[in-house]
């Protein structure tokens, strides 16, 4: 404050300083009540499920993490120590059974329902092999799971679905997330209300543009097809993003773990827009 009792502004310096900050949590108080409760997370070795199996993981959870490949759980291993790594595929019906089988009756207080994305594409380029697979994949696969592995959640736990913003708004080229996203919110809904005898938490979260590699691998595609560089094509998706950027796997992580902790008690059958304000439905 100076001399005349006016506030002087804060440097820029100082301000670029707090946003970083806020954005990477620093300083954040609020207790997720996570400590040595067993949380399973699906597709957990990179992208979105790594960066939540690794916040849950530094909150005092006992963190389970599946991966579609031996490679990638050897590498999740190592990146995340103290985590365990099983081999899972949600879309093949014989790795569904051997997991379920080597997971026995391990109880847990929360699942993160998260299986990657379809490959890009419109109607009239998709065959019928990219419609099974990707049915079974994001939801057939779930549901043979989750049938198997409700009656080992703990009562008062927590199931959350990773899915997209396309559950409101259908994104170009995507037509296999715009068809089956939708109908996995549905699927939470509907356990959302059998579910709440139980006091088991069922919720969806919904990203928009994350930096991950599945995006870069979107913008990519993108940037080919439109004969644009790949800045190009980023600076436009910026550009349709109110908050004016795309998102981190960490702020997105944050919104996660606090809807499948305790924190987040009385939160279920909701749908959670991570996406810097880009869906504009209601």
């Amino acid at each position: 404050m100076s001399k005349s009792g006016v506030k002087t502004k804060e440097s820029s310096l100082t301000q670029t300083k707090r946003v970083k900050e806020r954005r990477e949590g620093k300083n954040a108080k609020v207790d997720l009540q996570v400590t040595d409760r067993r949380y399973l997370v699906f597709g957990g070795t990179r992208g979105l499920g790594r960066a939540v199996a690794k916040l849950l993981s530094q909150e005092g959870a006992k963190v389970i993490v599946t991966g579609r490949t031996t490679p990638d759980n050897r590498e999740s291993a190592r990146s995340l120590p103290g985590v365990e790594t099983w081999v899972l595929d949600t879309g093949d019906a014989g790795s569904i059974s051997y997991f379920l089988e080597k997971w026995g009756d391990t109880l847990l207080d929360g699942l993160f329902v998260n299986t990657g994305g379809p490959p890009p594409g419109d109607f009239f380029d998709l065959s019928p092999e990219d419609w099974i697979q990707a049915f079974s994949q994001l939801l057939y696969g779930p549901v043979q799971l989750l049938k198997a592995l409700s009656p080992k959640i703990a009562d008062g736990g927590s199931v959350l679905f990773n899915t997209s913003s396309s559950i409101r708004v259908p994104i170009d080229h995507l037509f296999l997330s715009n068809v089956l996203r939708p109908a996995v919110e549905a699927l939470a809904k509907g356990l959302s209300l059998e579910l709440a005898s139980r006091q088991i938490r069922v919720n969806v979260i919904a990203p928009g543009r994350i930096g991950t590699e599945r995006v870069l691998q979107l913008d990519q595609v993108a940037a080919t097809r439109r004969h644009l560089t790949l800045e190009e094509i980023q600076a436009q998706a910026r550009a349709q993003i109110p908050l004016g950027r795309y998102g981190s796997p960490e702020e997105f992580a944050r919104a996660a773990a606090f809807l499948l902790s305790p924190a987040a008690a009385f939160i279920s059958g909701a749908s959670l827009f991570v996406d810097g304000g880009q869906t504009k439905a209601l």
